[in-house]
């Protein structure tokens, strides 16, 4: 049977795993654009942009590509393809095959260029919602040539797992990064949180925020902080509380860090056992804390590290 007669869910599932999460998180852009707000919009492009990085990196690997020979100064080292930057992907995308006109490079640029200026805050002004729709058809048009997929197709498919992901969710998290990028979590001018990074895939868990700090001064504490947004179309589980306890503990200990802060946003809310759960907590090492921006309510014990946990986590009050 010919590659294109094949149900669209087959060929999806066929894809390695970072051309899903290209297709994936290109929907998801799609379904925030749809919603039509201020805030929507300045997160679509933002996921629109990591899609078109990730089917790069995608195609890459799909290439048999994993190291750049990359010459820094009077030696020569090798460079994974996830530390290069958009115009060394696109460079190397080009030369290992992929085609990529001129004018269509000159819009990804300018998307790039945009949702860095956005991400970073150096400008406030959004883009109109046609310059995201006209940059969605390039990004499209590049998925389309590495996976075989159109992925407005499979958006219009509804396939995908991450619509539920809230604009208020997502804005949180976005806040949280500005709080840890500004207050030190010890002395003034002395102490700073190593790592504050969002989107990290650890151990094939994505965290919306990852902040780790090692720090240069005796006597202060390693942290590991780790934010998840929910991702389903319906309130956060008990089960799923746990599962994400699980992977927050392998992490403490595969990072050295003495505690680990665990937080999960929802504007969905919890079920009544994981709300249960966080509230019953023991606080020993690991700290939770579950979120409803939506509502500004928390549920956690305020034991031991969770209450420490929520000194940070919380936004309000």
């Amino acid at each position: 049977m010919d590659a294109l007669d094949k149900p669209l869910k087959e060929r999806f599932l066929s894809l390695l795993p970072g051309e899903r999460e290209s297709i994936d998180v290109f929907a998801f852009s799609q379904s925030l654009l749809e919603r039509g707000g201020d805030v929507e919009r300045r997160f679509s492009l933002i996921c629109l942009d990591n899609s078109f990085e990730l089917i790069l990196r995608a195609y890459l690997q799909k290439r048999g590509v994993k190291t750049i020979r990359w010459r820094k100064a009077d030696k020569v080292v090798d460079l994974a393809v996830a530390q290069l930057r958009i115009n060394d992907l696109l460079s190397y995308s080009e030369r290992a095959g992929l085609k990529i006109e001129s004018d269509e490079k000159i819009a990804l640029l300018s998307m790039h260029e945009k949702r860095n200026a956005l991400y970073h805050g150096k400008t406030i002004m959004l883009p109109a919602k046609r310059d995201i729709e006209a940059w969605s058809r390039v990004v499209a048009n590049l998925i389309l040539r590495v996976t075989g997929i159109d992925p407005f197709e499979y958006f219009r498919t509804k396939e995908y797992e991450r619509i539920a992901i809230l604009p208020e969710d997502l804005e949180y998290v976005s806040n949280l990064e500005r709080r840890f990028k500004t207050v030190p979590p010890y002395i003034s001018k002395f102490t700073w949180w190593s790592e504050v990074q969002r989107d990290v895939i650890e151990r094939g868990e994505k965290w919306d925020l990852y902040v780790h700090y090692r720090p240069r001064w005796p006597f202060f504490i390693p942290t590991l902080v780790l934010i998840k947004c929910n991702q389903y179309n319906k309130p956060i589980s008990r089960s799923y509380v746990e599962d994400l306890e699980s992977r927050a503990h392998f992490l403490k200990n595969e990072k050295k860090a003495w505690r680990v802060w665990l937080g999960i946003v929802s504007s969905l809310g919890f079920e009544k056992d994981a709300i249960i759960r966080a509230e019953d907590h023991e606080g020993k090492a690991l700290g939770l804390v579950l979120i409803n921006p939506r509502k500004k309510t928390f549920h956690s014990s305020l034991r031991g590290q969770c209450k420490k946990a929520c000194k940070w986590l919380i936004l309000w009050g």
